[in-house]
Parts: structure tokens; C-alpha cells; sequence
């Protein structure tokens, strides 16, 4: 189910019109009763996302990768198991709200097969395309923001407030959602949130500025110098991988320079050390690598051969995350304090 919220009270920073509001553009999934109807394809915009894609990868390889744009019509044809506009389930009355954030140059739909899972088993999820930040974020006007070129994120803000300012969306997405006569009684007092990449460093911030966010997955993201030092008032849960394999990843596709390495660590260690034993977690999966942690591996078999995924392969992959965010959710979220 779609959606577009507009916050008049908030300037978008990161917007060249000084007038311009803060917008999202959302994706709801949930349970439904519909067992049957039309099902959404992964990508319904596609067309607006290609060119954002292919130039933010071959950027990130440093242009070692230039594949061809016909490898991405996959995404526009490939259905879901979603039903579009089906009728809210029963159990959606009380059920958690969990905001789902992409990295720089993602999109909402990025981490679809994790987001049905959770669905799938009583949770309603919010997807967000952040404007300037996602790979292309459709506006009330009809018209679309795309990414800001890689370097460029924090030209107009200092970096911890460009974050902030992200961060506050998560805030935006949980207050439009309590208002939302479709979803009414939803479970915003025991929200969740999660994100890879730069979508994990918003939602580590995003739990120490909402006293409704009660859960946070962090999935390969750095933290901010606030949650290191002060680490999160809620159940934390970083997933990350080994040294060796961003290594292994420097060396086939380009990235992850050692200091990039050692803040991404080092800043999760310090977070993690003033979590309580029974509030947090850090698990390294082996064989990942970063597009490991988004559906990549699903879309693209292909992507393996050319060093962008690890060798856990697609299933195992995908099974080893959906499998410790369910419990992760469950036990934060379902279980009394």
C-alpha cells in the first residue's frame, strides 16, 4: 500500500528551494485477509531507478563495473508476493510498526524478501524513500528527486546533522502511521526500526531521538559519535561480517579502504559495549559481502561472478538475515519487558 507524507513543519535541508518541505514516498506491507488479486512487481517505477543504479555502482567500483542496463529490467517484470491495496488483517489492530531504511542509492523495495518475512509473521512495515539520499524519490508534484552525487551528501549540512535530519523521517513515518485511519491501532509505542549502510547509521540515531523505537537492526553500517559513546536506549542488533570479507570485497570490486574498515568495527564495538547483555547483540555472518545484506543476491545471480556478492550464496544469505531479524523483532518487540 502507497503512500506520500509531506512535513510542513520541516525544510528539507538537502533541498536546493529553500521553501521546500521534507517528503517521503512509503510503502506499507502488512497481513492481509485477501488470499487473492493482483500482485505488485518488484519495482513498479523501475525506469525512474535504472540510471540511478547503474551510475551509483559504477561509482562505487570505482568504474571497474559498467554493466549493461538491460541486466536491470528484471527488476520491472518480477512479481512479489505482495497483493496491492489488499484489506488489513485483524492482527494488524496492536501489531509493531517497524520502519525499514535503505542505503545511499537504495530504495525502499531493496530489502523485499526480509520485509515480507516480517510481514508475513504479524509485523507491518514502513519502506521510505528519503529524498536526495535513495536512488529516486517520486514528489507530491509528480516529479523526482534522484540520489545527490557520491561525495556530496553532506555539501550543505555537517554530516551529523544531514544524519539527523534523515533520522527525524523515521520520527515523520511512525507519526503519519498513528494517523493512518487504515492502520488504526497499530503498535507505535513498540516500534522497530532497521537499515544497512547509511540506513543503519539513521536508524542507530533515529532510536536515541524516538522513545518509540524500542528495537534497532543495524545491518554493515557505522555509528555516529553519539551512539558510540552513549550507545542505544533500546534492543540493539548489528549485523556485520568479518574483516576478511570486506577485504575480499576491496580486492574484487574496489572500496573498503582500511580506515572505512576500522570505523565501521571499531564504532560498533564502542556502541556495543554500553548495551546490557540482555539488550544487544553483535553477529558476524561469513561469506557476505555489503549488497549481501539488500536483495541483490536474489535479482542478479550473476552478481556473484563479478565479486559484488559473497560466496554465501543467495538462500543461505538471505535465510541467515530474515532468521535473526525474526527473532530479534520477536523478542524486543512481543516479549514484556
Amino acid at each position: 500500500m502507497a503512500r506520500h507524507w509531506i512535513d510542513d513543519a520541516r525544510a528539507d535541508i538537502f533541498s536546493s528551494d529553500r521553501a521546500a518541505r521534507r517528503e517521503l514516498d512509503a510503502q506499507v506491507w502488512f497481513p492481509t485477509t485477501a488470499n487473492s488479486g493482483t500482485t505488485t512487481t518488484y519495482l513498479p517505477d523501475a525506469e525512474l531507478v535504472f540510471a540511478s543504479l547503474l551510475e551509483a555502482l559504477r561509482t562505487v567500483t570505482g568504474g571497474r563495473l559498467r554493466p549493461p542496463r538491460m541486466l536491470f529490467r528484471k527488476l520491472a517484470v518480477t512479481p512479489t508476493h505482495a497483493l496491492v491495496d489488499g484489506p488489513p488483517a485483524p492482527c494488524v489492530h496492536g501489531a509493531p510498526v517497524i520502519v525499514a531504511l535503505s542505503g545511499f542509492g537504495g530504495f525502499r523495495q531493496a530489502n523485499t524478501v526480509l520485509i515480507e518475512e516480517l510481514a508475513s509473521r504479524g509485523y507491518v512495515v514502513v519502506g521510505i524513500d528519503q529524498p536526495h539520499v535513495s536512488a529516486r524519490t517520486r514528489m507530491a508534484d509528480g516529479s523526482t528527486v534522484t540520489m545527490r552525487r557520491r561525495g556530496h551528501l553532506y555539501d550543505d549540512a555537517p554530516r551529523e546533522e544531514a544524519i539527523t535530519h534523515l533520522a527525524d523521517d523515521v520520527s515523520l513515518a511512525l507519526d503519519r502511521m498513528g494517523a493512518d485511519a487504515e492502520f488504526a491501532g497499530v503498535g507505535l509505542s513498540d516500534a522497530g526500526v532497521l537499515g544497512i549502510s547509511l540506513g543503519g547509521t539513521v536508524a542507530a540515531l533515529a532510536a536515541t531521538r524516538d522513545a518509540r523505537v524500542r528495537a534497532c537492526l543495524m545491518m554493515d553500517a557505522e555509528m555516529l559519535s553519539v551512539v558510540q559513546h552513549n550507545g542505544l536506549p533500546c534492543h540493539a542488533l548489528w549485523l556485520t561480517r568479518p574483516v576478511e570479507d570486506m577485504r575480499r570485497e576491496r580486492r574484487r570490486t574496489g572500496g573498503w579502504p582500511e580506515d572505512v574498515i576500522r570505523a565501521v568495527r571499531e564504532s560498533v564495538s564502542r556502541a556495543a559495549s554500553h548495551q546490557g547483555p540482555q539488550s544487544s547483540e553483535v553477529v558476524e555472518i561469513r561469506g557476505m559481502s555489503h549488497l549481501d545484506f539488500t536483495d541483490v543476491p536474489q535479482w542478479f545471480p550473476w552478481a556473484r561472478w563479478l565479486g559484488l556478492t559473497g560466496p554465501i550464496g543467495a538462500r543461505r544469505g538471505g535465510e541467515t538475515i530474515a532468521g535473526h531479524a525474526i527473532r530479534f523483532f520477536d523478542r524486543s518487540l512481543r516479549t514484556p519487558a
